[in-house]
Protein backbone atom coordinates (compact mmCIF):
# COMPACT_ATOMS: atom_id res chain seq x y z
CA UNK A 1 0.00 0.00 0.00
CA UNK A 2 2.96 2.34 -0.08
CA UNK A 3 2.66 5.62 -1.98
CA UNK A 4 -1.13 5.52 -1.84
CA UNK A 5 -2.87 8.56 -0.34
CA UNK A 6 -3.60 7.82 3.29
CA UNK A 7 -5.63 9.69 5.88
CA UNK A 8 -4.31 8.94 9.37
CA UNK A 9 -6.66 10.21 12.00
CA UNK A 10 -4.61 10.72 15.20
CA UNK A 11 -7.49 11.24 17.59
CA UNK A 12 -6.39 13.91 20.06
CA UNK A 13 -2.90 12.44 20.20
CA UNK A 14 -1.54 15.48 21.95
CA UNK A 15 -4.48 15.76 24.29
CA UNK A 16 -5.29 12.25 25.48
CA UNK A 17 -2.72 9.65 26.54
CA UNK A 18 -2.77 6.06 25.27
CA UNK A 19 -5.24 3.50 26.57
CA UNK A 20 -7.76 5.85 28.12
CA UNK A 21 -11.40 5.15 27.57
CA UNK A 22 -14.45 7.03 28.70
CA UNK A 23 -16.69 3.99 28.63
CA UNK A 24 -15.61 0.67 30.14
CA UNK A 25 -12.25 -0.87 30.93
CA UNK A 26 -9.86 -2.04 28.21
CA UNK A 27 -8.64 -4.86 30.44
CA UNK A 28 -10.92 -7.21 28.50
CA UNK A 29 -8.71 -6.97 25.41
CA UNK A 30 -5.51 -8.81 24.53
CA UNK A 31 -2.24 -6.95 24.02
CA UNK A 32 -1.71 -8.86 20.77
CA UNK A 33 -3.00 -7.57 17.43
CA UNK A 34 -5.35 -9.48 15.12
CA UNK A 35 -5.81 -8.45 11.50
CA UNK A 36 -8.52 -9.43 8.98
CA UNK A 37 -10.48 -8.27 5.96
CA UNK A 38 -14.25 -8.14 5.70
CA UNK A 39 -17.39 -6.34 4.59
CA UNK A 40 -19.15 -3.82 6.81
CA UNK A 41 -22.72 -4.96 7.54
CA UNK A 42 -23.63 -2.45 10.26
CA UNK A 43 -22.35 0.88 11.59
CA UNK A 44 -23.26 2.55 14.88
CA UNK A 45 -21.57 5.95 14.82
CA UNK A 46 -22.61 7.07 18.29
CA UNK A 47 -21.11 7.49 21.74
CA UNK A 48 -19.72 5.97 23.83
CA UNK A 49 -17.76 4.31 20.99
CA UNK A 50 -17.92 3.91 17.25
CA UNK A 51 -19.03 0.34 16.63
CA UNK A 52 -18.75 -1.66 13.42
CA UNK A 53 -20.10 -5.10 12.52
CA UNK A 54 -17.99 -6.81 9.87
CA UNK A 55 -18.49 -10.09 8.03
CA UNK A 56 -15.37 -11.96 6.97
CA UNK A 57 -17.27 -14.86 5.39
CA UNK A 58 -16.11 -14.04 1.87
CA UNK A 59 -12.48 -14.04 3.01
CA UNK A 60 -12.10 -16.79 5.63
CA UNK A 61 -15.26 -18.86 5.15
CA UNK A 62 -16.53 -18.12 8.65
CA UNK A 63 -20.17 -17.06 8.87
CA UNK A 64 -19.82 -15.35 12.25
CA UNK A 65 -19.52 -11.59 12.47
CA UNK A 66 -16.80 -9.45 14.00
CA UNK A 67 -17.99 -6.77 16.43
CA UNK A 68 -15.55 -3.87 16.63
CA UNK A 69 -15.50 -0.84 18.91
CA UNK A 70 -13.24 2.17 18.65
CA UNK A 71 -12.80 5.64 20.11
CA UNK A 72 -15.54 8.14 20.95
CA UNK A 73 -17.54 9.80 18.20
CA UNK A 74 -16.90 13.38 19.30
CA UNK A 75 -13.17 13.04 18.76
CA UNK A 76 -13.89 11.92 15.20
CA UNK A 77 -16.27 14.85 14.76
CA UNK A 78 -13.62 17.30 15.90
CA UNK A 79 -11.14 15.71 13.49
CA UNK A 80 -13.56 16.50 10.66
CA UNK A 81 -14.20 12.83 9.92
CA UNK A 82 -17.55 12.32 8.25
CA UNK A 83 -19.96 10.01 10.04
CA UNK A 84 -20.72 8.29 6.72
CA UNK A 85 -17.06 7.67 5.88
CA UNK A 86 -17.40 3.94 6.62
CA UNK A 87 -20.62 2.72 5.03
CA UNK A 88 -22.47 -0.58 4.93
CA UNK A 89 -21.17 -2.73 2.08
CA UNK A 90 -17.64 -1.32 2.23
CA UNK A 91 -14.81 -3.85 2.19
CA UNK A 92 -12.16 -2.89 4.73
CA UNK A 93 -9.03 -4.25 6.26
CA UNK A 94 -9.02 -3.93 10.04
CA UNK A 95 -6.72 -4.59 12.96
CA UNK A 96 -6.99 -4.38 16.73
CA UNK A 97 -6.92 -6.13 20.08
CA UNK A 98 -9.26 -9.15 20.35
CA UNK A 99 -11.35 -9.75 23.45
CA UNK A 100 -10.24 -12.31 26.01
CA UNK A 101 -13.87 -13.15 26.81
CA UNK A 102 -15.99 -12.61 23.74
CA UNK A 103 -15.45 -14.42 20.46
CA UNK A 104 -14.77 -12.22 17.41
CA UNK A 105 -14.93 -9.01 19.45
CA UNK A 106 -12.21 -6.40 19.03
CA UNK A 107 -11.07 -3.00 20.20
CA UNK A 108 -10.20 -1.76 16.73
CA UNK A 109 -7.09 0.35 16.15
CA UNK A 110 -6.78 0.61 12.36
CA UNK A 111 -9.20 0.51 9.43
CA UNK A 112 -7.98 0.59 5.82
CA UNK A 113 -10.50 1.81 3.25
CA UNK A 114 -10.69 0.56 -0.35
CA UNK A 115 -9.18 3.81 -1.67
CA UNK A 116 -6.12 3.50 0.58
CA UNK A 117 -7.29 5.80 3.35
CA UNK A 118 -6.26 4.50 6.76
CA UNK A 119 -8.16 5.56 9.86
CA UNK A 120 -6.64 5.25 13.32
CA UNK A 121 -9.31 4.60 15.93
CA UNK A 122 -7.12 4.72 19.03
CA UNK A 123 -4.81 7.50 20.20
CA UNK A 124 -1.84 5.16 20.64
CA UNK A 125 -2.27 3.40 17.28
CA UNK A 126 0.46 3.51 14.65
CA UNK A 127 -0.05 3.09 10.89
CA UNK A 128 0.13 -0.54 9.75
CA UNK A 129 -0.16 -0.39 5.99
CA UNK A 130 1.61 2.80 4.91
CA UNK A 131 4.54 5.01 5.87
CA UNK A 132 2.73 8.15 4.73
CA UNK A 133 1.12 10.36 7.36
CA UNK A 134 -1.21 13.10 6.26
CA UNK A 135 -1.83 14.67 9.71
CA UNK A 136 -1.59 13.31 13.23
CA UNK A 137 -2.23 16.57 15.07
CA UNK A 138 -5.72 17.94 15.64
CA UNK A 139 -7.33 20.19 18.19
CA UNK A 140 -4.00 21.48 19.44
CA UNK A 141 -2.83 25.06 19.77
CA UNK A 142 0.67 26.32 20.35
CA UNK A 143 1.43 28.40 23.42
CA UNK A 144 1.78 31.44 21.15
CA UNK A 145 -1.70 30.85 19.72
CA UNK A 146 -3.18 30.50 23.19
CA UNK A 147 -1.26 33.56 24.32
CA UNK A 148 -2.77 35.70 21.55
CA UNK A 149 -6.32 34.57 22.27
CA UNK A 150 -8.73 36.45 24.50
CA UNK A 151 -8.20 35.57 28.16
CA UNK A 152 -11.33 34.78 30.16
CA UNK A 153 -11.07 35.45 33.86
CA UNK A 154 -9.06 32.83 35.78
CA UNK A 155 -10.39 29.31 35.43
CA UNK A 156 -13.64 30.42 33.79
CA UNK A 157 -12.90 29.00 30.37
CA UNK A 158 -12.96 25.66 28.51
CA UNK A 159 -10.36 23.05 29.46
CA UNK A 160 -9.50 19.85 27.61
CA UNK A 161 -7.78 16.87 29.29
CA UNK A 162 -4.18 16.77 28.12
CA UNK A 163 -2.98 13.72 30.02
CA UNK A 164 -3.48 11.67 33.17
CA UNK A 165 -1.23 10.02 35.74
CA UNK A 166 -2.83 7.06 37.51
CA UNK A 167 -1.67 7.00 41.14
CA UNK A 168 0.99 4.48 42.16
CA UNK A 169 -1.41 2.80 44.59
CA UNK A 170 -3.97 2.04 41.84
CA UNK A 171 -2.45 -1.38 41.30
CA UNK A 172 -2.82 -2.29 44.97
CA UNK A 173 -5.35 0.05 46.59
CA UNK A 174 -5.74 0.09 50.39
CA UNK A 175 -9.13 -1.62 50.52
CA UNK A 176 -11.19 -2.98 53.38
CA UNK A 177 -11.96 -6.69 53.25
CA UNK A 178 -15.54 -6.01 52.12
CA UNK A 179 -14.37 -3.65 49.38
CA UNK A 180 -11.78 -6.15 48.16
CA UNK A 181 -14.44 -8.86 47.98
CA UNK A 182 -16.68 -6.55 45.95
CA UNK A 183 -13.80 -5.71 43.65
CA UNK A 184 -13.01 -9.40 43.13
CA UNK A 185 -16.64 -9.99 42.13
CA UNK A 186 -16.80 -6.99 39.77
CA UNK A 187 -17.50 -7.85 36.13
CA UNK A 188 -16.87 -4.90 33.77
CA UNK A 189 -19.13 -6.47 31.13
CA UNK A 190 -22.08 -6.62 33.53
CA UNK A 191 -21.66 -4.24 36.45
CA UNK A 192 -20.60 -1.00 34.77
CA UNK A 193 -23.69 1.32 34.66
CA UNK A 194 -22.34 3.06 31.56
CA UNK A 195 -22.97 -0.12 29.56
CA UNK A 196 -26.61 1.00 29.52
CA UNK A 197 -25.69 4.66 28.92
CA UNK A 198 -26.48 5.55 32.53
CA UNK A 199 -24.92 9.00 33.13
CA UNK A 200 -21.90 8.68 35.42
CA UNK A 201 -21.67 10.01 38.96
CA UNK A 202 -18.75 11.26 41.03
CA UNK A 203 -15.90 10.87 40.66
CA UNK A 204 -16.16 9.15 37.27
CA UNK A 205 -17.77 12.17 35.59
CA UNK A 206 -14.37 13.84 35.80
CA UNK A 207 -11.91 11.10 36.75
CA UNK A 208 -12.62 8.88 33.72
CA UNK A 209 -14.28 11.12 31.18
CA UNK A 210 -11.88 10.50 28.30
CA UNK A 211 -11.06 13.54 26.20
CA UNK A 212 -14.25 15.48 26.89
CA UNK A 213 -13.76 19.12 27.86
CA UNK A 214 -15.01 20.86 30.98
CA UNK A 215 -16.02 24.48 31.49
CA UNK A 216 -16.25 26.61 34.63
CA UNK A 217 -19.05 29.20 34.58
CA UNK A 218 -19.79 31.86 37.19
CA UNK A 219 -23.39 31.53 38.39
CA UNK A 220 -24.33 34.29 40.82
CA UNK A 221 -22.51 33.34 44.04
CA UNK A 222 -21.82 29.75 42.89
CA UNK A 223 -19.74 28.07 40.20
CA UNK A 224 -21.20 25.79 37.55
CA UNK A 225 -18.82 23.07 36.40
CA UNK A 226 -20.12 21.94 33.03
CA UNK A 227 -18.98 18.70 31.40
CA UNK A 228 -19.42 17.72 27.76
CA UNK A 229 -19.39 14.09 28.93
CA UNK A 230 -23.09 13.12 29.08
CA UNK A 231 -23.86 16.89 29.24
CA UNK A 232 -23.64 16.84 33.05
CA UNK A 233 -23.43 19.99 35.18
CA UNK A 234 -22.25 20.24 38.79
CA UNK A 235 -23.10 23.16 41.06
CA UNK A 236 -20.23 24.16 43.34
CA UNK A 237 -21.66 26.16 46.23
CA UNK A 238 -19.24 28.92 47.22
CA UNK A 239 -21.21 30.31 50.17
CA UNK A 240 -19.30 29.15 53.28
CA UNK A 241 -22.52 29.13 55.31
CA UNK A 242 -24.52 26.86 53.00
CA UNK A 243 -25.61 23.62 54.68
CA UNK A 244 -25.64 20.60 52.34
CA UNK A 245 -25.90 17.91 55.00
CA UNK A 246 -29.67 17.41 54.78
CA UNK A 247 -29.90 17.02 51.03
CA UNK A 248 -30.75 13.67 49.47
CA UNK A 249 -27.78 11.89 47.84
CA UNK A 250 -27.42 12.12 44.07
CA UNK A 251 -24.99 10.49 41.61
CA UNK A 252 -23.01 13.75 41.41
CA UNK A 253 -23.31 14.46 45.11
CA UNK A 254 -23.31 17.96 46.60
CA UNK A 255 -20.26 20.17 46.25
CA UNK A 256 -18.94 23.05 48.32
CA UNK A 257 -15.93 25.09 47.23
CA UNK A 258 -13.50 27.76 48.34
CA UNK A 259 -10.41 29.50 46.99
CA UNK A 260 -7.05 28.61 48.49
CA UNK A 261 -3.86 30.27 47.23
CA UNK A 262 -5.27 30.56 43.71
CA UNK A 263 -6.66 27.01 43.64
CA UNK A 264 -10.32 26.07 43.61
CA UNK A 265 -10.83 23.43 46.31
CA UNK A 266 -14.07 21.42 46.17
CA UNK A 267 -15.47 19.05 48.78
CA UNK A 268 -18.19 16.69 47.52
CA UNK A 269 -20.33 14.42 49.69
CA UNK A 270 -23.81 12.90 49.48
CA UNK A 271 -22.79 10.76 46.49
CA UNK A 272 -25.13 8.01 45.29
CA UNK A 273 -22.91 6.25 42.75
CA UNK A 274 -21.65 2.67 43.18
CA UNK A 275 -18.05 2.79 41.93
CA UNK A 276 -14.87 4.75 42.66
CA UNK A 277 -13.22 4.81 39.24
CA UNK A 278 -9.89 6.19 38.11
CA UNK A 279 -7.70 5.33 35.16
CA UNK A 280 -5.88 2.18 36.23
CA UNK A 281 -8.45 1.45 38.94
CA UNK A 282 -11.49 -0.69 38.15
CA UNK A 283 -14.22 -2.34 40.20
CA UNK A 284 -13.68 -0.51 43.50
CA UNK A 285 -16.98 0.15 45.28
CA UNK A 286 -17.80 3.29 47.20
CA UNK A 287 -20.33 3.90 49.97
CA UNK A 288 -22.63 6.88 50.69
CA UNK A 289 -20.09 7.93 53.34
CA UNK A 290 -17.46 8.82 50.75
CA UNK A 291 -16.10 12.37 50.68
CA UNK A 292 -14.06 13.57 47.72
CA UNK A 293 -11.76 16.59 47.73
CA UNK A 294 -10.71 18.09 44.38
CA UNK A 295 -8.18 20.81 43.75
CA UNK A 296 -8.03 22.75 40.47
CA UNK A 297 -4.79 24.77 40.19
CA UNK A 298 -3.92 26.98 37.17
CA UNK A 299 -0.28 27.31 36.18
CA UNK A 300 1.49 30.66 36.12
CA UNK A 301 0.68 31.24 32.45
CA UNK A 302 -2.98 30.43 33.04
CA UNK A 303 -3.20 28.00 30.12
CA UNK A 304 -2.96 24.71 32.03
CA UNK A 305 -4.92 23.39 34.97
CA UNK A 306 -3.65 20.78 37.41
CA UNK A 307 -6.24 18.46 38.93
CA UNK A 308 -5.67 16.64 42.24
CA UNK A 309 -8.16 14.29 43.86
CA UNK A 310 -8.43 12.70 47.29
CA UNK A 311 -11.08 10.42 48.79
CA UNK A 312 -12.04 9.20 52.25
CA UNK A 313 -14.49 6.31 52.65
CA UNK A 314 -14.26 4.12 55.76
CA UNK A 315 -16.32 1.38 54.09
CA UNK A 316 -13.93 1.16 51.13
CA UNK A 317 -10.46 2.45 52.00
CA UNK A 318 -8.33 1.77 55.05
CA UNK A 319 -6.77 5.21 54.61
CA UNK A 320 -7.35 8.39 52.65
CA UNK A 321 -6.31 7.91 49.01
CA UNK A 322 -4.78 10.76 47.04
CA UNK A 323 -4.14 11.09 43.31
CA UNK A 324 -1.78 14.03 42.95
CA UNK A 325 -1.50 15.75 39.58
CA UNK A 326 -3.93 13.14 38.31
CA UNK A 327 -5.10 15.09 35.24
CA UNK A 328 -3.65 18.03 33.39
CA UNK A 329 -6.19 20.15 31.51
CA UNK A 330 -5.21 22.53 28.72
CA UNK A 331 -7.06 25.69 27.78
CA UNK A 332 -8.46 25.49 24.23
CA UNK A 333 -9.82 28.87 23.08
CA UNK A 334 -12.77 28.71 20.71
CA UNK A 335 -13.65 25.09 21.47
CA UNK A 336 -17.38 24.41 21.60
CA UNK A 337 -19.19 21.63 23.41
CA UNK A 338 -20.78 19.02 21.16
CA UNK A 339 -24.01 17.17 21.99
CA UNK A 340 -23.42 13.82 23.66
CA UNK A 341 -25.43 11.01 22.09
CA UNK A 342 -25.12 7.63 23.77
CA UNK A 343 -26.53 4.45 22.22
CA UNK A 344 -25.83 0.97 23.53
CA UNK A 345 -25.80 -2.50 22.12
CA UNK A 346 -26.30 -5.57 24.30
CA UNK A 347 -23.04 -7.00 25.63
CA UNK A 348 -23.02 -10.78 25.29
CA UNK A 349 -20.25 -12.88 26.81
CA UNK A 350 -19.36 -15.75 24.49
CA UNK A 351 -16.27 -17.21 26.15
Amino acid sequence: MKNQPVLLVGLLVCLVPPLTAAHHSLAEYEDSITEATGTVVDVLWRNPHVRLTISTADFDGETELWELEGMGVMRLDRAGISRDLIGVGTTVRFAGNPSRRRSRQMYVTNVLMPDGQEILLRTSAEPRWSDEIADRSILTMSSDQRGSADHPEGIFRIWVPAGNRPPDWAGNPPLTLAAQAARDAYDPLVDDPLLTCTPPGMPRVISRSGGHPIRFVESESDILLRNEYFALDRVIHMDPDVDLSGRAPTPLGHSKGHWENGSLVVLTSGIDWPWFQLYGLEGVPQSPAIEIVERFTPNAAGDELRYDLGATDPATFTETVIAENYVTFRWQPGLQFLPYECVTRPVVETR
